[in-house]
């Protein structure tokens, strides 16, 4: 080797299992980073060979590599300048970091490890300035519909729940407009119905009782990556809000990552999690509902709860 010449470092390829949600993805990736970071590798992440639920089949804006539609490489280096015998990891959370996005172990590493591409970063820009945002927001990210039945998860909030929370964030804080996030239609057109003109719903895909990610003939071009964008979109809408209700989902986790300063008040409805019995999941959250709490049920929303 020449004199003052030092080999170039190993390539370190991130990629996720197939099924992860955006904001998992996300989670993975900055742990990965910082993984080849301390190994002395160079991060590149490889979404192109290891398809994500976003990705498509023609190319977005010239790239097949899912990340690259939104971000740029964390290191500049690219698939084609792996070099030799690269490291790899195993497409999942490596031990020892957290699987919630929003825990502050992910603050310095996004802001260290991710640029929006320029597209990505003026289309958000665009939809802030188009929408009432701002530290007098109520931010609401009410996710239901699959969440209600999947096996293991959190269980999400009812509406009764989100209800009794807004009204009491209202009725004690200062806020002029409700920022609404969810997937799911019918929440939009009840909640609109009781807060009016207050509250306005961000310009996401939305759909009654059915998931967005399960149609057969997608309903716009590029539906999966617009799904992606708009998980991106809506974390940072809500992180724009001067406070926070939320139950518990990746979203919302990003929420907390992006936002500069802290909610308040942050509120999060916790209620337990669903059975890993596959022929109890898709009874137990409709179970709860109607069951009174000496039985099991949910609980009646409260400051204290």
């Amino acid at each position: 080797m020449a004199q003052g010449r030092t080999k170039p470092q190993s390539s370190y390829v991130i990629w996720r299992t197939y099924g992860a949600g955006f904001w998992s993805i996300v989670a993975s990736t900055l742990a990965h980073c910082d993984l080849a970071e301390k190994k002395n590798l160079v991060p590149v992440v490889d979404m192109k060979n290891h398809p994500t639920v976003y990705q498509e089949a023609s190319p977005v804006y010239g790239t097949t590599n899912m990340w690259e539609y939104y971000f740029e490489q964390p290191a500049g280096r690219s698939l084609e300048e792996l070099g030799e015998r690269p490291h790899s990891t195993d497409g999942t959370i490596p031990k020892g970091y957290p699987r919630e996005i929003g825990h502050e172990t992910y603050r310095s590493l996004w802001r260290k490890h991710v640029r929006l591409k320029p597209y990505i970063a003026e289309r958000v820009r665009k939809t802030m300035e188009e929408l009432p945002i701002s530290t007098k927001t109520l931010g609401v990210h009410f996710r239901g519909q699959e969440m209600r039945t999947a096996i293991g998860h959190k269980f999400p909030p009812t509406l009764a729940q989100m209800n009794d929370a807004i009204t009491h964030v209202l009725e004690s804080h200062n806020f002029d407009k409700i920022l609404l996030v969810t997937e799911a239609q019918q929440y939009v057109d009840v909640l609109q119905k009781k807060w009016g003109h207050r509250i306005f719903a961000s310009p996401t895909f939305r759909l009654r009782h059915r998931n967005s990610y399960r149609l057969k003939n997608h309903p716009r071009h590029h539906h999966r990556f617009e799904l992606g964008f708009e998980a991106l979109q809506d974390a940072h809408l809500l992180a724009a809000c001067g406070g926070f209700i939320r139950g518990h989902s990746g979203l919302s986790e990003a929420a907390l990552l992006i936002a500069e300063n802290p909610f308040e008040p942050h509120i999060k409805i916790s209620q337990g999690r669903n059975s890993f019995r596959p022929y109890v999941a898709p009874w137990m959250w409709y179970a709860k509902v109607v069951a009174p709490p000496a039985l099991g049920g949910f609980k009646k929303w409260t400051p204290s709860v």
